[in-house]
């Protein structure tokens, strides 16, 4: 069994991507990595209302994701529900570059905003896989999600 995308920092090393928290990319020098542990680096949509915070979490992103025992990019993407919506588009294009110019996939956080998600990848044009962590969604947007090449996870 494999957990690709916790929070859990005390998760099991090898047996899952553990998301790196918000005082990780404000703060990495002070971050306890672990031996043999598997991590994702991204900017939740949830921590958009701090602009300023989100400019200092992105200055380090791309370090932090070139890491080795960074494996992924996010989670990142959209909440219509909690942050700045707006900012998070911006965001969410910088978490692609990041992710097509070091060749991870990007683990998506998306709450009501499938719509805003669609636009992004017709408009990014990845190559890179894009992964909807805990999807809870209706089969026909799963197909869609999926003709569009955007993998799902439960």
């Amino acid at each position: 069994m494999f957990d690709f995308h916790t929070h859990n920092l005390d998760a099991p090393a090898g047996k899952a991507v553990i998301n790196l928290p918000r005082e990780a990319l404000l703060s990495p020098e002070c971050f306890a990595w672990r031996d043999g542990a598997l991590y994702s680096a991204g900017i939740h949509p949830w921590w958009t209302d701090d602009a300023g915070a989100c400019r200092l979490m992105l200055d380090n992103l791309e370090r932090i994701a070139a890491l080795p025992q960074v494996v992924a990019v996010g989670e990142c993407g959209f909440d219509r529900l909690r942050g700045d919506v707006t900012f998070q588009e911006t965001l969410f294009a910088e978490h692609v570059r990041i992710s097509e110019h070091l060749r991870k996939p990007v683990t998506v956080h998306c709450v009501r905003a499938f719509d805003m998600l669609l636009a992004a990848r017709k408009a990014l044009r990845p190559t890179q896989v894009w992964t909807v962590h805990g999807f809870r969604g209706r089969p026909a947007l799963a197909r869609q999600l999926l003709s569009a090449g955007i993998d799902l996870s439960f």
